[in-house]
């Protein structure tokens, strides 16, 4: 066996590729949750449509099947999760892998103004969209304030 020379950029490619091979090799199966949490976040946006008195949702979950998503509300938080199921090849040997595959949630904090029973969804190009009509206002109604007398005065309301 021949001594390896320290400053070959050859050898050191070729190192540098197996060990990158083996690590993604280890991550063949379903990523592991970090921390407690699912690896894959997916991006959203939230805004309010003032014009159309409404809370709009919209989350990056492109090649997910929309029936893989789950969608809840609970005291004002919306809930989405799911998996995007990895349908890579056995046999396959990756140079790059930046796509992450798994379960998946984001919860968002909603305003109590929405009125989540009338709330819609939809999925397109790989964009979900979830709209929540705002709860019309309510007209302020004016409390009548009943006062009693001192107790020493007879204790009679007016």
């Amino acid at each position: 066996m021949e001594p390896r020379d320290k400053n070959d950029p050859a050898a050191l490619r070729r190192l540098q590729n197996e060990v990158d091979r083996m690590f993604l090799e280890l991550l063949r199966g379903e990523r592991a949750p970090r921390c407690g949490r699912a690896a894959f976040r997916p991006n959203a946006d939230v805004y309010y449509d003032t014009r159309a008195g409404k809370v709009v949702v919209r989350l990056e979950l492109p090649g997910i099947d929309p029936d893989a998503i789950d969608l809840e509300v609970d005291d004002n938080m919306l809930r989405v999760s799911g998996v995007r199921t990895d349908e890579r090849h056995p046999d396959a040997v990756y140079q790059q892998m930046e796509i992450v595959y798994g379960r998946f949630e984001r919860s968002v904090m909603l305003p109590p103004e929405v009125d989540s029973g009338k709330a819609s969804a939809s999925y397109n190009a790989g964009y979900l969209e979830i709209v929540l009509p705002l709860k019309p206002r309510s007209a302020g109604r004016r409390i009548r304030i009943n006062a009693k007398e001192d107790a020493a005065e007879g204790g009679q309301e007016r």
